[in-house]
C-alpha cells in the first residue's frame, strides 16, 4: 500500500447499527409506532446531521414532533435522549474494525473517523474509545457538513494533514464516495455480507473499487 492516510465512515464499516432495536425501544416510550419513527428520521435527517438542532434535546423534540406529537414534554425528551445515549448496547463493532485500524496506524498510516450522524453519535464514538485509535474524528453533526458535500472530506484531510492523492476513502455508500472521487480521493465501497444501512444500497458501485470487510486495505 502506497497511500499515507485511510478516511473511514462508521456505521455499516466499522460497526453493525440494530436501528430496528432502537426503534422498537424509542417506540415503547413513546407510543409512536416504528414506522412513524422511521419516516420520522427520515425526513430530519438533514438537520440532525448538520447541527440544525443545538442539543440532543433539541434533535429529540425535533423528531418526535416528526412523528406526529405537537408538543413533547420535557419530561419524554429527556427520556428519550437517555434512552437514545444507551443506544451503544445496539451498536457492535465488526471483528475486523479495530485489528485493521491499529495495523494501519503502526504501519505509519494517518485514519480518520468521517460519519454523517448526530448527537447520538458522539457517546457511540466515546463508548468505543475511537478517539484514541484514529488521528482524527470528524462527525457531520458537530461541522455543520455531511457527506457527500466536499466540505466534510476536506475537513477531514486537513485534520490529518494529507492531500487528496494520497489518501482512500471507505464507506457502504456509493453517493458518499462518489463524493470523495469528486476530490481526488480514492475508494473503496465496503458491501459487507449481511450489513443493512439505513440508506440502503446503491443499484450501481458507480466504478468503485468493492470491498467485503476492511482487511482487504492491509
Amino acid at each position: 500500500m502506497t497511500e499515507r492516510a485511510i478516511l473511514l465512515d462508521l456505521y455499516d464499516t466499522l460497526v453493525d447499527g440494530d436501528w430496528h432495536g432502537w426503534r422498537t425501544t424509542l417506540s415503547t416510550l413513546t407510543g409512536i409506532d416504528e414506522d412513524t419513527l422511521a419516516m420520522a428520521y427520515h425526513v430530519t435527517r438533514l438537520e440532525r446531521n448538520t447541527g440544525a438542532y443545538p442539543t440532543a434535546d433539541d434533535s429529540m423534540r425535533g423528531l418526535l414532533m416528526a412523528a406526529g406529537l405537537a408538543a413533547p414534554t420535557d419530561e419524554l425528551v429527556r427520556t428519550a435522549v437517555e434512552a437514545e445515549e444507551d443506544f451503544g448496547a445496539f451498536v457492535r463493532l465488526y471483528d475486523d474494525s479495530l485489528p485493521t485500524v491499529a495495523a494501519l496506524r503502526e504501519r505509519g498510516i494517518r485514519t480518520a473517523l468521517v460519519s454523517n450522524c448526530s448527537h447520538a453519535t458522539r457517546p457511540i464514538v466515546e463508548q468505543l474509545g475511537l478517539p484514541e485509535l484514529f488521528d482524527a474524528v470528524v462527525l457531520s453533526f458537530e461541522l455543520g457538513v455531511r457527506k457527500p458535500e466536499p466540505g466534510i472530506y476536506e475537513a477531514a484531510l486537513r485534520a490529518i494533514e494529507a492531500d487528496p492523492a494520497e489518501a482512500i476513502f471507505v464507506d457502504d455508500q456509493a453517493a458518499y464516495c462518489d463524493g470523495a472521487r469528486a476530490l481526488g480521493i480514492g475508494t473503496r465501497l465496503i458491501v459487507r455480507e449481511g450489513a443493512r444501512p439505513a440508506d440502503g444500497f446503491a443499484p450501481s458501485t458507480n466504478g468503485h473499487t468493492v470491498i467485503a470487510d476492511l482487511s482487504a486495505l492491509l
